[in-house]
């Protein structure tokens, strides 16, 4: 079954089509296309209407898009179309929903702010392993930015306010790009906008940031390009605060044309990315957050997973790929009593540390899936007998029953558990000897971040909250925030970090931040 998704924005309009298996609720992309159509330019922000030109550009778009749709073979009355930001506010807004439904057959909906903030969350909570890990999610469009506080399952907040990339460039930046007074006054306007917000999100502790939309993108190519990284996907990317300032600087002192020359840029991005960076600076400011992580994923394909619970028949259990392999793993845990605090609270650490240290182990962030695994099932050997619990526990996972994993995804997972504690990884063990060099890496890499992780909650207390992670040359620094005395977590994590070491080259060691 086919179904489509258009995304209105005020910058950019995207379709996606993706190709779903109604027997599990799996989906696949088979055509996706962009066009930066600036529907918000020129004074809409001011006088509260579309331009004709820009009414024209997105309409014409839509018609373009309905005809890609129909020579694929889905119907354009069959695509769900939503508008943000832009239609939203804008007092003529009607005339481009009826223009498109006239002209390209595509019923446009427009959402509220909060309504966009739902489906961000749930194509990000989609995308990204975000599990029961708690994420500020930040999306800054052309108009509008949203931020929500979700783990996987939930969201506990949605706030959406009205500063965007565009809307910005055109109060501040338009007729005056260079000037110091000029962006002076719109980091005040960021400030005095997201100061209120900021003070709501700030009461949940969250465990990671995660950014996504064409702005936080296009300025992940951009750092990944000025650091000369090579980066085959943004998805998973880790974009420090500091890198956006030095970023703003070398930007803020080129005119546009210069911009577009940059490493990594899109051309049609060079004039609005200033005012981009710096709602997020602003933001990652008042969060005190050192760093995010990019997720490819956002409002569209929030879309999709909205559309599939739609089709899906009254009662029916069909869960989305992500979801049911999860909940396959939390079944095994109960199963085996392993499915308590301390195996979440080694998930959740294991988890923070795959995307603190990111760009170390350069692994794919779907990967991610296989530590929560491994980290939730690390301990299912107990069933059998404490001694020697770690090689029980592996038996019982390459032998489960796990609905939605290959048979060769489970035998990593086996592997990751088999060495979160006792003896490293060793060519003599039959279950290593059997894997190939990549998978050989992978159980290295992942194991090694599960048994830092399983140190850090050594006496199963959850003690340890956030993580965060120095790089130096030829080491790294673990600093863990915790309420309490933390002393012995920090040993056995240093004992534990003896893959780390083997593994990266890196030394490895541990710091609390006292919590009072």
């Amino acid at each position: 079954m086919l179904l489509g998704a258009i995304d209105v924005g005020t910058n950019s309009i995207h379709l996606i089509i993706v190709d779903v298996d109604e027997r599990y609720g799996t989906s696949r992309v088979v055509f996706k296309a962009r066009e930066m159509v600036r529907l918000g330019s020129g004074d809409l922000f001011e006088r509260g209407r579309l331009g004709h030109a820009a009414l024209a550009r997105g309409v014409d778009a839509m018609e373009r898009f309905a005809a890609a749709a129909e020579s694929r073979g889905l119907a354009a009355s069959a695509i769900r179309a939503v508008a943000t930001s832009a239609v939203r506010e804008a007092e003529n807004g009607v005339e481009f929903v009826d223009a498109v439904r006239a002209r390209a057959g595509i019923t446009v909906e427009v959402l509220s702010d909060t309504d966009e903030a739902r489906l961000i969350a749930l194509g990000v909570a989609h995308g990204y392993p975000i599990y029961d890990r708690l994420a500020c999610i930040i999306d800054i469009g052309g108009g509008s930015t949203e931020f929500i506080v979700a783990d996987g399952r939930r969201t506990y907040l949605l706030e959406s306010v009205k500063l965007g990339s565009l809307r910005m460039y055109d109060a501040f930046l338009r007729d005056a790009p260079r000037s110091g007074y000029a962006y002076a006054k719109m980091e005040e306007r960021i400030a005095q906008t997201l100061a209120p917000v900021m003070e709501r999100l700030r009461t949940h502790a969250f465990d990671l940031v995660i950014g996504t939309s064409g702005t936080i993108m296009g300025l992940a190519a951009l750092d990944a390009g000025d650091r000369a990284v090579v980066q085959p996907r943004i998805h998973g990317y880790r974009l420090e605060r500091e890198r956006l300032r030095l970023l703003q600087a070398k930007m803020r002192n080129l005119d546009e044309s210069e911009r577009k020359k940059l490493p990594g840029m899109n051309p049609r991005r060079a004039d609005i990315i200033v005012a981009g960076n710096a709602i997020l600076i602003g933001a990652l400011d008042l969060l005190d957050a050192r760093a995010l992580v990019v997720c490819e994923r956002a409002l569209r394909e929030g879309l999709i997973v909205d559309l599939m619970a739609r089709e899906r028949q009254p009662g029916a259990e069909v869960a989305s790929d992500r979801t049911r392999r999860r909940d396959a793993v939390e079944a095994l845990a109960q199963h085996y009593g392993s499915a308590g605090v301390h195996e979440r609270t080694v998930a959740r650490l294991a988890l923070s540390l795959f995307t603190e240290l990111a760009e170390i182990h350069k692994l794919p962030v779907d990967d991610g899936e296989l530590l929560f695994a491994a980290a939730m099932l690390h301990d299912v050997g107990h069933f059998v007998a404490t001694s020697g619990h770690h090689k029980h526990g592996s038996y019982l996972i390459r032998n489960a029953t796990l609905d939605g994993w290959r048979d060769d995804e489970k035998a990593l997972i086996a592997a990751v558990a088999r060495y979160h504690r006792k003896s490293m990884p060793k060519p003599t063990h039959p279950e290593f000897a059997a894997l190939g060099q990549r998978e050989r890496y992978r159980v290295s890499a992942l194991a090694s971040l599960l048994r830092i992780a399983e140190g850090l909650d050594s006496r199963h207390l959850g003690a340890v909250g956030a993580l965060a992670v120095e790089r130096k040359p030829g080491a790294i620094t673990i600093a863990a925030q915790a309420e309490e005395a933390v002393s012995g977590e920090l040993a056995v994590a240093t004992m534990r970090a003896d893959l780390f070491e083997r593994t990266f080259g890196l030394n490895a060691s541990f710091t609390a931040d006292r919590l009072e």
